[in-house]
């Protein structure tokens, strides 16, 4: 593990831990949710990153680039080790927060994912794009790779990328864990709706297609820090 302070672009970043364990939650809003509901839901995410074991905590609301189809709100919450995730895991703040972030969201869908992140920190104003994928039961080993192979190299064809992870969920969740995980950055939403009109990017979602549950795909773009 690296710790470092950096600037990018010319902008401070926080002191950076790589690599760090991120846990990601998507939730989806019912259709009654009220817009104070949801900014008490932010409020809870802001609370437990203070009332909580925990590294660093983005969250935000989609920001509408990729349809209907997108998932509402976002949840990445970073820690350093293993350790740090299971006593974040037993504190009772984040369940207090997370079931009443359920009593305002489809449940049924909740997505979620652990994987080790290597890339750059959280930007404040930059736009996250994350994408949570379930593979098809009985897609081999080799099929998998060709679709990492094919994500990864979007950083060659998408100049409009500031940073691209392409990894593999850890199997810590329960209900709702995904497959597969892709995080991409980008300057801002233009940039962010530009990778995802590419060519390129539309290839790779053409090679998913065939080996992923598309219907569960949670997707969500964002603005980091916290949108």
């Amino acid at each position: 593990m690296e710790i470092s302070s950096c600037r990018i672009d010319g902008k401070f970043a926080s002191t950076v831990i790589t690599p760090v364990i991120r846990r990601v939650v998507l939730w989806r809003w019912q259709d009654a949710t009220q817009l104070e509901q949801k900014l008490s839901a932010k409020e809870g995410l802001a609370y437990i990153s203070y009332a909580s074991r925990v590294d660093a905590v983005d969250f935000g609301e989609d920001l509408g680039l990729a349809g209907a189809a997108n998932y509402s709100l976002l949840l990445a919450r970073d820690h350093r080790d293993k350790a740090s995730w299971d006593d974040y895991n037993s504190d009772p703040h984040h369940y207090r927060v997370g079931a009443f972030i359920d009593t305002l969201t489809h449940e049924e869908i909740t997505a979620r994912a652990d994987y080790v992140y290597k890339g750059q920190p959280s930007i404040q104003g930059r736009v996250r794009h994350l994408a949570l994928h379930f593979w098809q039961e009985g897609v081999d080993a080799e099929a998998k790779q060709e679709a990492r192979r094919a994500l990864a190299s979007l950083r060659a064809d998408c100049e409009s990328l500031q940073a691209l992870e392409v990894v593999d969920d850890l199997g810590w969740a329960g209900i709702g864990r995904a497959d597969l995980v892709v995080e991409a950055h980008f300057v801002d939403g233009d940039t962010a709706r530009a990778f995802l009109e590419h060519p390129a990017w539309r290839a790779a979602q053409e090679l998913l297609g065939p080996l992923t549950q598309t219907e569960r795909t949670a997707q969500i773009q964002h603005t980091m820090k916290s949108g």
